[in-house]
């Protein structure tokens, strides 16, 4: 089973026919409406050792970061503001302190910087490394998957690629010997939190998702949920440097926002962009046509959402 065939599943045991539950499925947060004009989010992500990271390259403070990171972009990408989290830790060997403080202290202090804070949690003995975090937000005006409609325009917020393009050197070079930004697009990736309260706030993005597995896969959900298409221009992408065009199409981890907004809200954007000294990236146009395509010098290809997905193996089977 694939973890699409996986999740197809689970969809149909998750709870949505209740008056306070307005979204648990098809979205980055479940959202549970809590009063008239506030909602609460949640979201829960997972770091294995030997899947999302290495040892060998990864230190502990790292990890603590990318962690918390992770799990504040999905509040980001329904325009929230992250408020309290949940730590699950599981180990194969006991707590150190030479490295469970630095972990510890990073995961706490990336959180602090978006008044986040941690309240709670467990630690399990595991066969396997991991660390899982439960992160709680709220918003007045959460975004959703479900509203892009055809002619409306897409946005995503950052260049893309760069995670992606760090993994495949980390196989074959030191990691003195890889570039910078590529690096800090690995280890040090920036939530959008900002960005997303702000397109919240100003109710401009009809909606929203984070990059997390790829931009052609993470598209292609927004395009299912609103059973619509999209095309992106190839020459509009915005591709991290030293990063290649197949990175930024689907590699995962990039935590950009991917949006679309109608086109009288073009203006209002650039203003919102100018006032936060925030580049957002025109790429494309959502369309009637349930396929998604890259056009590139007037030539229009249609090309299949891949991007990272568990229980895939080499050949793109599920295991």
């Amino acid at each position: 089973m694939t973890e699409k065939e996986w999740i197809d599943l689970l969809k149909k045991y998750l709870q949505e026919n209740h008056a306070h539950i307005i979204k648990s499925k098809n979205e980055d947060c479940g959202v549970i409406k809590l009063s008239k004009k506030t909602y609460l989010l949640f979201t829960t992500d997972a770091l294995v050792e030997g899947i999302h990271f290495d040892f060998k390259y990864t230190s502990f403070s790292d990890l603590g970061k990318k962690l918390a990171v992770t799990n504040l972009s999905d509040i980001a990408a329904m325009g929230g503001e992250p408020k309290w989290g949940l730590l699950t830790l599981g180990s194969p060997a006991p707590i150190e302190i030479s490295w469970g403080i630095p972990f510890i202290k990073s995961l706490t202090s990336t959180l602090k910087k978006f008044n986040t804070y941690l309240i709670g949690g467990d630690t399990v003995k595991s066969p396997v490394f991991f660390v899982n975090l439960c992160l709680i937000g709220i918003t007045n005006n959460p975004i959703l998957r479900k509203g892009a409609n055809p002619e409306q325009f897409i946005f995503v917020s950052k260049p893309l690629g760069g995670s992606a393009a760090f993994l495949k050197m980390i196989k074959t070079k030191s990691l003195k010997e890889i570039p910078k930004n590529l690096k800090d697009a690995y280890f040090k990736p920036k939530p959008e939190i900002l960005l997303g309260k702000k397109l919240s706030k100003l109710n401009l993005a009809t909606s929203m998702i984070d990059i997390s597995d790829g931009l052609l896969l993470d598209l292609w959900r927004i395009c299912e949920e609103n059973e619509v298409g999209a095309e992106i221009y190839e020459e509009k992408i915005p591709i991290e440097k030293f990063a290649t065009l197949e990175d930024a199409l689907t590699g995962g981890e990039d935590y950009a926002l991917l949006f679309t907004i109608k086109k009288e809200n073009v203006e209002k954007l650039k203003k919102l962009s100018l006032n936060l000294n925030k580049k957002v990236f025109f790429i494309g146009k959502i369309i009637k046509e349930q396929k998604l395509y890259l056009i590139k010098n007037n030539t229009k290809k249609e090309i299949q959402p891949k991007g990272f997905n568990h229980f895939v193996n080499e050949k793109g089977k599920g295991e």
